[in-house]
């Protein structure tokens, strides 16, 4: 009677223990299910998956976000933080500046900078997110609007422009976009793609253009139909351009991004990067990019919007006479004056005159920006030098990313 009544306590202190496994794993599976839930697209209709629209950069923005530079950036023999205190100042009447910083000691050191540099301004804000690059185009928040027209931010994958790198400087970079939209409590738009946001540009109204180059490298595993539906799932497009390659000086950098060649300049227009012929045979890098834009020039002709309505398509000259000109490893920056950013009021547009150059690039130039004035009346072009970021791989568009309006 005794050892069945032990043995009875033995069983139910079994039973007990098995119950405290099973809710363990109850609890434990309902975490990993809600990372799930997390994880896929959002639906905010009854009758299927929310559809979204990619604004146009030229249309109505509310702020413009950039990523300060870390140390690694600054302490070079051509520090890029210039460019980002330019940047700052003129925007002041024109945009809102959102600024991703690391801390609030960083925040003072930048305060102490700008007002060093003549900025009093009250158009900045500025929000700590952790990140290591200056790259807030690709590696920032990608808004959208859904159905409703609220703003959502699309969680693209990023792996380094499929270069190597430690996990820890991906799974940083990763997380930016995330942080961003869990501070301004905006829904993110689940995808299985890898993209950053130089590699994808888009005219407000359906129609989106890509490189080859660009999309294929970065999602191996899939095909050219599966990762342009997917584009039009989570950014509304109906229509997606595929141009070929992007600049040859991109190649190791980006393996061409979109942003460096060809943009939207309202949803009819669309700007081409064109390698001048007097500069075609300056070495092999010219050449190639020659031939490659002449390519993706024949493919622009013969494309047409989401309603089937030809380009308007303007030729604009890469930065005269400076294929001869390398950095310190023996290579050609990537240097492009379609690398600008729109914001309301402003276009920041690079300039590559200074003293010494060919009195060739000022000429072209004032071609240039009297372009820019026709396509964008009511705003001021600023040129800025951003060589210093052009020596990173990027320029202006790379370094900022705007936030539509709501």
């Amino acid at each position: 009677m005794e050892f069945s009544k032990y043995k009875s306590k033995k069983q139910q202190a079994a039973i007990a223990l098995a119950l405290l496994g099973l809710l363990l794993i109850i609890l434990l599976s309902a975490r990993a299910y809600t990372n799930r839930v997390y994880k896929k697209p959002i639906n905010y209709s009854a009758g299927g998956v929310t559809s979204y629209v990619f604004p146009g950069e030229f249309e109505k923005q509310q702020a413009l976000w950039l990523q300060w530079p870390e140390e690694e950036y600054s302490t070079a023999s051509d520090p890029v933080y210039p460019v980002f205190v330019e940047i700052i100042k003129a925007l002041e009447p024109h945009e809102r500046v959102n600024l991703i910083v690391r801390g609030k000691e960083e925040i003072a050191q930048v305060e102490d900078l700008l007002k060093a540099n003549g900025y009093n301004g009250k158009n900045l804000y500025y929000y700590v997110i952790d990140h290591l690059s200056i790259w807030a185009r690709d590696v920032g928040p990608i808004f959208v609007k859904d159905n409703q027209n609220r703003l959502n931010v699309v969680d693209f994958g990023f792996n380094n422009y499929g270069r190597g790198a430690s996990q820890y400087f991906i799974d940083t970079e990763s997380q930016i976009h995330r942080a961003v939209a869990r501070q301004l409590n905006l829904p993110l738009v689940w995808t299985n793609l890898v993209s950053e946001g130089g590699g994808v540009e888009s005219n407000g109204k359906g129609t989106i253009m890509l490189t080859e180059s660009v999309a294929l490298d970065r999602n191996p595993g899939m095909t050219k139909e599966e990762i342009e539906k997917e584009y039009k799932r989570v950014l509304g497009a109906k229509k997606v351009i595929w141009l070929k390659q992007g600049l040859a000086e991109d190649d190791l950098i980006t393996r061409g991004h979109i942003n460096e060649i060809a943009r939207f300049a309202d949803p009819h227009t669309i700007l081409l990067a064109q390698v001048l012929p007097e500069d075609r045979y300056t070495n092999t890098t010219s050449e190639d990019s020659y031939l490659r834009m002449e390519e993706n020039y024949n493919i622009l002709l013969n494309s047409t919007d989401q309603y089937g309505k030809p380009f308007r398509i303007i030729r604009i000259p890469m930065p005269p006479t400076l294929y001869g000109e390398v950095d310190t490893t023996g290579k050609i920056p990537v240097r492009s004056y379609l690398n600008y950013a729109v914001t309301n009021g402003a276009v920041l547009v690079p300039t590559y005159r200074k003293p010494g150059r060919s009195e060739k690039i000022k000429a072209v130039e004032d071609q240039v920006t009297g372009i820019f004035r026709e396509l964008f009346p009511g705003r001021k072009i600023i040129s800025i030098n951003a060589e210093s970021v052009n020596l990173w791989g990027g320029g202006l568009h790379c370094i900022t990313q705007h936030m539509p309006a709501n």
